[in-house]
């Protein structure tokens, strides 16, 4: 896995644009409107409510995204 939950969101979204779209996908909050996120990919999940399955797809689709 390129993308683990305890990188900072800030970071995987700097360097893996395309992400954005997955973490909006999941419903974090908006990414591209000019509000900073402050925290680790897990401490966002957990603040948003997505935790165990739901957290386990994102990592997933996350990965997916940068993996191809």
């Amino acid at each position: 896995m390129k993308i683990k939950a305890e990188d900072l969101v800030e970071d995987v979204v700097q360097k893996y644009p395309a992400t954005v779209r997955v973490f909006m996908d999941h419903d974090f909050p908006c990414l591209v409107c000019g509000e900073p996120v402050w925290g680790t990919v897990a401490e966002n999940a957990e603040r948003n409510g997505i935790t165990g399955d739901k957290f386990k797809e994102l990592m997933i689709a996350l990965n997916k995204t940068v993996s191809g």
